[in-house]
């Protein structure tokens, strides 16, 4: 879809991306990890070795609306620590 509507609004200037985060530890996913094999499993799946925290999913969205990303569109930035490089 990101890359069907950046072809298609191209033309008025509109560019389209995309952010594809991991898991992130925010007060609404902590419930998630009190399941230690749940955490562990997770962890053991991002080479990093540690969840995301907020700020690296809010750089990538300030990078994508900067003038630095301003001949970007049609992309998937994803903020995974690693997991989708195995």
């Amino acid at each position: 879809m990101t890359k069907a509507l950046a072809i298609e609004w191209a033309s008025s200037n509109v560019k389209v991306n995309a952010v594809a985060p991991t898991f992130v530890e925010t007060e609404f996913t902590r419930n998630m990890f009190e399941d230690e094999g749940f955490y562990n499993d997770v962890l053991n799946r991002i080479p990093l070795g540690k969840l995301a925290e907020v700020s690296d999913i809010t750089g990538a969205v300030v990078f994508l609306v900067s003038d630095m990303a301003r001949f970007i569109t049609g992309e998937t930035i994803k903020v995974d620590g690693g997991w989708t490089a195995i």
